[in-house]
Order: C-alpha cells, then sequence, then structure tokens
C-alpha cells in the first residue's frame, strides 16, 4: 500500500499528461506538495504530445518518470500511452473511469511487472476513495457496493467529462441516492472491474450519477433519445457552467449479509478533489521513493486510507461514516 515516505530523497520526475481541467488540478496539487510537475498534451504544456501517438510518446518520455494520465475520455482511448510507458520504464496513474480502459490495462499486468513498472488503473473516486471506503468500514467480505456521485458541475462541466458520461449512461436504470435526497443513473464504470479484484466477495458493483445541474437529467435524456448527443457535447459544458452546482458528494454503500455501511465524502465547493487527490498522493508517493509492488495494483493497495482521508479533511472535504 503507497504511503508517503518519510525522510528526503531525490525527487522523480512526474509528468501529468492532459492539460484540461483535471490535469491542471492534479499540476497544481502537485505544486503545493513540493513537487513541481511537467504537463504534456496535443495543444498546451510544455511537451506537445499525443497519447495515441507512441513514438512521440517514446521520444517525450524519459525512464523513471511518473506519468499522471488525465487525458480523458478513456472511453476513446487506447493503452498507447501504458504500453509505451511499459517499455520506457514509467510508472503510470490514471483518472480512467472506464470499464473497457480498465480491463485492457488489466491485460498488460504481466508485462507491466516483468518490467518492474507500476500501473494504478482508476486512481480517482471510481476505484481508490471506493476500495478505501470499503477497507475503512470493516468489511472484510462485502456482496455488493454502490457508488453514487454528484458531482460539482458547474466546476468539472466540460467537453471530455460530458462525452464520458454519455458513453457510460443508461437513463432507463436509475436509483435513489443513500438518505433519498438525490436520484442517479447507472453508468458503467471500471469500479466493476477493478474492485472484485480486491474483494472476490462482490457479486455487485454499481455506479449511479446525479448530473447535479437544474433537469440536466431529464434534459440530457431526452436529447439522447432524439439522438442530439453532438449537440448535447457542445452546449452541456456552457450549460453546466452557468445554471450547475458547486456542491458535490460522493458515497459509497458498501453491503455484507444485509448489513450496510455508508461512506459520505461532501464539499461545497471544490468536491472534485475527491477525484483527483488519490493521483495526487500516489504521484507524491511514488516521486518521492515509495516502494510498491509493479504491475497493474490493486485498488486498496494504491493509497493508505486513512492517510487519504485526512489528507481529504484538509482540503475542506467532509468525511462522515454511518
Amino acid at each position: 500500500m503507497v504511503r508517503l515516505p518519510r525522510g528526503e530523497a531525490p525527487l522523480r520526475r512526474v509528468v501529468v499528461i492532459g492539460a484540461g481541467f483535471f490535469g491542471g488540478v492534479v499540476a497544481r496539487r502537485l505544486a503545493d506538495v513540493g513537487i513541481r510537475a511537467v504537463v504534456a498534451s496535443r495543444t498546451r504544456g510544455e511537451i506537445r504530445v499525443d497519447v495515441e501517438d507512441r513514438g512521440a510518446l517514446a521520444r517525450a518520455l524519459e525512464a523513471n518518470d511518473v506519468i499522471v494520465d488525465t487525458a480523458g475520455p478513456f472511453q476513446t482511448r487506447s493503452t498507447a500511452l501504458v504500453e509505451t510507458a511499459i517499455e520506457c520504464g514509467c510508472d503510470v496513474i490514471d483518472l480512467s473511469d472506464s470499464r473497457a480502459y480498465a480491463a485492457a490495462v488489466l491485460a498488460l499486468h504481466d508485462r507491466a511487472a516483468a518490467k518492474g513498472v507500476r500501473i494504478l488503473t482508476s486512481c480517482s473516486a471510481i476505484a481508490t476513495v471506493a476500495a478505501s471506503a470499503i477497507r475503512a468500514s470493516g468489511r472484510p467480505s462485502p456482496d455488493a457496493c454502490d457508488l453514487f456521485l454528484a458531482p460539482a458541475s458547474a466546476e468539472t462541466g466540460n467537453p471530455a467529462t460530458v462525452r464520458a458520461f454519455l458513453a457510460s449512461v443508461d437513463w432507463a436504470r436509475s436509483r435513489d441516492f443513500p438518505g433519498g435526497r438525490r436520484r442517479g443513473h447507472w453508468v458503467d464504470s471500471a469500479a466493476a472491474v477493478l474492485l472484485p479484484r480486491s474483494w472476490p466477495s462482490l457479486r455487485r458493483v454499481e455506479f449511479w450519477v446525479d448530473p447535479n445541474a437544474p433537469f440536466a437529467a431529464t434534459s440530457l435524456a431526452l436529447a439522447s433519445r432524439l439522438g442530439l448527443t453532438g449537440l448535447l457535447e457542445a452546449i452541456a459544458p456552457l450549460s453546466a457552467r452557468l445554471v450547475g452546482r458547486r456542491d458535490g458528494m460522493f458515497a459509497v454503500l458498501v453491503s455484507e449479509d444485509g448489513r450496510q455501511h455508508v461512506t459520505r465524502l461532501t464539499a461545497p465547493r471544490g468536491s472534485y478533489l475527491i477525484a483527483a487527490e488519490p493521483a495526487v498522493f500516489a504521484a507524491e508517493s511514488l516521486a518521492r521513493g515509495a516502494h510498491i509492488a509493479p504491475g497493474v495494483v490493486v485498488a486498496d493497495a494504491q493509497v493508505d486510507p486513512a492517510e487519504l482521508f485526512a489528507r481529504l479533511g484538509t482540503l475542506g472535504i467532509g468525511v462522515s461514516r454511518t
């Protein structure tokens, strides 16, 4: 399990791939903890590179780099970056939420392990925070896990997140959040693939999302049924910024033999840190020399749960358990 190393050691170079919203958040948070990341993207940053261009990636990366990959939507991505990083000897941390991408990365476990490379996929709310919540719940053999997200839509609404959501949502399935004040729609996610690796007892892992903007779910569902996905991708980010909410929450409901445990993470502003901070924590740890077994790292071994929740607390994220 990754913990922050004690003492000083030469820092490894950290490269943040993607100069969008989450790339910017990760780079700023790394700067806050004393790590100046190199930002790389197709159009901005210190390095210009396309995540699907293996040759350009190989020229841009250096052995022993720690890469934080924020270039969504991962639903449209190949594993070119991960495969190139393995060959170059770089560790990779990504913020993917895609089930297909997670499955493709898992297939690279043996190659990564043979090269001594660590891959921390879906190192965000979807897998890492969820795994931390399951671990903290004290339920050793959970049979179900439900994840609930109401993002700070006014802050995080951007084309990549909208495309990722529309590519994965099923408008025919919905469920009340714990407490019943919100209702989320089912979204296909990496959690369904990754969490059972740590808890084989899990028979069901579901992800439910409330877009968290006035009439957003109704209008998005209607536009999707009318085949207006392209128009949605164009106007939804602007609409979210204009009428979306700045508060946000993420909840994990763990069930075992009929008993339930809920972990809630909430914030009036900046709730996007729930998704970004696990990758920042892991990148800082690896950059400072943390040791972790190579290969695709299971979700509950990516960060120390107690340290992660404590750190989120210092950033204004409220953490409660019932």
